[in-house]
């Protein structure tokens, strides 16, 4: 029974406990008012701190952009084009340097292994981002890469002496017999998979001897390419080979005669140079930075790469070259820096050798041999966005002076030659015109920068001084020129390109 009256006890409170909260009046709860604080700049300052907050807030902007530390991973065609790499890399034992883009390299010793590291792509930590390498190389690769939209956007140099070309006596001077095939002793399609031939030659070496047979009247086509070693290496007139190769002809001439034929470029997908141009940027101008600290110390950066030492090196990458190896190929290259980019990259080159200039003639010998069976594309795979955004713009040059004794008909004295002039190789015009004849010796003239021309036509003293003179005109020093006498057999005119003594 005392249960069952708890029990009854317990309802009856709870009953009235729910009756009161359910009748109480309430009372209406407003919330306060959020205040917004409005820092007010004196009246007087407003002007000058307007332009301090933009300054502020693009500075926060910047601060606030996700920063893109992500490494760029660097191959290369050969050991010596990481250099700059290296210099810009801390010294052994040394402090890290903060800032920068962060950088992995990965040289390598084939253009094979080059292409498979953009196929693999910067992700892979055995892939790359950016790929270094002459020229020739690119062009030889492009149809291989072409679904990656590779793009060449920065000249890091030329090659100065690397590669040789070799000929018999007199053989460059006067041309072969025009129905014949001529051999050349070169890496090609047809010896890609002799390994005698890829120790001793290269893509660009390849590009010299195609180019100087050009030159003498010989189209790329009518080449056939031979191995060394080989009865047909032997016989032949003419071997493209890099340097040091031992070869029975006599050496000819080299890049570092033709010292703008060959430049070494970089290059990138499309894709990432979209995605990632501001970093693709940063290197650039680190990079180039980076080969002019290069050059104060070669003996050092050799025996570091030699010895892989304090090298932010990729994943995957091979044994390098002794130290003295190194030295010798190091000065094998010829730098450029960011005063000259816009002067061989985008909308503000001019003059006869410009990236795209140079481009164009590789691909025409390069399709005519059969090394590439692609046509150049009619948009050039090169991106001017990078140098155009870093690189100052190119100064006029003044036009060359004329001599002392000049010539009132032609505007110039031209010749006589200095004495002791060796040849190199005749450039002969089948047909054509004086402008036409001009405009491949100005071609020329900053391709052999120290070399001088003497021209032959048809029509004798006369149409050689006409040809000159329209050389002149487009740049070229009257005291580059000299006009011999005669005529040519055949042609229109020869013009000999020769060295001074």
């Amino acid at each position: 029974m005392k249960s069952y009256a708890t029990f009854v006890v317990t309802v009856l409170l709870t009953v009235a406990l729910v009756f009161s909260l359910v009748s109480r009046e309430r009372s209406k709860h407003e919330a306060p008012a959020e205040v917004v604080e409005v820092a007010q700049a004196p009246v007087a300052d407003s002007g000058a701190d307007a332009g301090a907050d933009a300054a502020g807030l693009a500075a926060s902007a910047d601060a606030a952009a996700p920063k893109d530390d992500k490494p760029l991973r660097v191959a290369s065609l050969g050991w010596e084009l990481v250099a700059s790499g290296v210099a810009l890399a801390p010294p052994p034992g040394g402090p890290t340097s903060p800032g920068g883009p962060t950088v992995e390299l990965a040289p390598e010793s084939s253009l094979d292994a080059v292409e498979a590291r953009l196929a693999r792509g910067g992700a892979d930590p055995q892939g790359a981002d950016v790929a270094i390498l002459p020229l020739p190389a690119f062009v030889a690769s492009f149809e291989r890469l072409r679904a990656l939209e590779p793009r060449a956007f920065l000249v890091v140099g030329f090659s100065h002496g690397r590669e040789e070309l070799h000929a018999r006596p007199g053989a460059l001077l006067k041309a072969p017999p025009a129905a014949d095939e001529v051999k050349l002793v070169a890496l090609g399609p047809a010896t890609a998979t002799d390994a005698t031939a890829r120790a001793g030659g290269s893509e660009s070496a390849t590009l010299l001897g195609l180019f100087a047979l050009d030159l003498l009247g010989v189209a790329p086509a009518r080449t056939a390419f031979v191995a060394p070693g080989t009865p047909e290496g032997k016989s032949a007139a003419f071997a493209a080979l890099v340097k040091g190769v031992p070869d029975e002809r006599p050496r000819a001439f080299s890049t570092a005669d033709a010292s703008r034929l060959i430049p070494i470029v970089a290059v990138a997908p499309k894709a990432l140079i979209d995605a990632r141009e501001g970093a693709v940027r940063e290197w650039s101008k680190a990079w180039l930075d980076g080969l002019a600290r290069a050059k104060t110390d070669v003996p050092g950066i050799a025996r570091r790469l030699a010895a892989k030492d304090a090298i932010p090196l990729a994943a995957g990458v091979g044994g390098a070259p002794e130290a003295l190896v190194l030295v010798e190929r190091l000065g094998q290259l010829e730098s450029s820096g960011l005063d000259q980019q816009a002067s061989l990259v985008g909308p503000l080159a001019k003059g006869p050798v410009t990236l795209e200039a140079l481009t164009l003639r590789t691909w025409q010998l390069a399709r005519g041999a059969g090394i590439t069976a692609a046509a150049a594309p009619e948009a050039l795979p090169i991106d001017a966005r990078v140098v155009a955004a870093i690189a100052p713009a190119p100064k006029d040059v003044p036009p060359a002076k004329d001599p002392p004794g000049a010539d009132g008909d032609a505007g110039a004295a031209f010749g006589p030659l200095p004495v002791g002039t060796v040849g190199h190789v005749a450039y002969r015009a089948v047909e054509g015109d004086a402008d036409k004849v001009a405009s491949q010796i100005a071609f020329l003239g900053a391709v052999f920068e120290r070399a001088v021309f003497q021209i032959t036509a048809k029509g004798g003293d006369k149409a050689a001084r006409e040809i000159a003179a329209a050389a002149h005109a487009k740049g070229v020093a009257a005291a580059r020129l000299s006009v011999a006498p005669g005529e040519p057999q055949g042609v229109f005119a020869v013009v000999d390109v020769l060295s001074l003594p």
